[in-house]
């Protein structure tokens, strides 16, 4: 089975330099088009002969938001990033499901993040993308914290994030529910250090099984430094 590495391993380089850094190890990378890695062209991931997938920004992206002219540019900037996965050859999108700031916004954000999800998932469907929204940490009011708001996405591809759903505690529960993609990191469950399995709490065979009973077939490794990612892809490749 191949591995993907994620660019977050990586964070305070340069991206021309993770690529470079990262090829000895993998022919599949995933982007994490945020802070220093932030693109907007295809440039710097078509100089490298890497098979990509795409983490759409999100420290400042909020595609729940109440305030309609704040969503409509988080889900453009969403859109934007499926437009990078074109240019990139590249088939998979991740996304964060957004937050509510007043628990009195709940039913608003509810409905602003329907409304954003079924433009994102049109726009995918046109590019011929599968853009997957991810499953949160343990951080304030977002959204998919835990298995509840399964039901919010609506058939939206879901993304399963193992270390943030530890964080949270219900990272059983959503062992059992279909993603098409997942990210892998380890935590103690108190909180998010994306670090390497087995140096926290993490059941590595639990996840193995849920990454062969839905037939995922390009785990993304995305610790915190290169050696954890490294060594959680031998970890779990042993089981795979």
């Amino acid at each position: 089975m191949p591995f993907s590495l994620s660019t977050h391993c990586l964070s305070r380089l340069p991206l021309s330099e993770v690529l470079e850094t990262l090829a000895p190890h993998t022919r599949f990378v995933e982007v994490m088009n945020d802070g220093r890695h932030y693109i907007e062209d295809a440039e710097v991931l078509l100089s490298h002969d890497f098979t990509y997938s795409i983490h759409a920004p999100a420290r400042s992206v909020n595609i729940a938001s109440v305030l309609g002219p704040m969503r409509r540019a988080a889900v453009e900037i969403i859109c934007d990033s499926i437009e990078l996965a074109v240019a990139a050859d590249a088939k998979t999108v991740v996304f964060h499901p957004g937050y509510y700031a007043f628990t009195e916004e709940y039913e608003k954000a509810v409905s602003g993040l329907q409304e954003s999800l079924a433009a994102i998932n049109a726009y995918a469907e046109d590019a011929g993308v599968t853009a997957c929204v991810e499953n949160m940490g343990n951080w304030g009011y977002f959204f998919l914290k835990d298995t509840g708001d399964v039901s919010l996405i609506d058939g939206t591809p879901f993304c399963l994030d193992i270390g943030h759903a530890n964080e949270c505690g219900t990272l059983d529960a959503f062992l059992d529910v279909p993603f098409v993609h997942i990210h892998v990191h380890d935590n103690d469950g108190t909180k998010d250090a994306h670090a390497a399995l087995g140096e926290g709490t993490i059941d590595v065979k639990a996840v193995a099984s849920a990454i062969k009973r839905f037939g995922v077939s390009c785990p993304v490794l995305e610790c915190e430094t290169l050696d954890a990612s490294l060594s959680s892809m031998k970890t779990l490749e042993a089981l795979l």
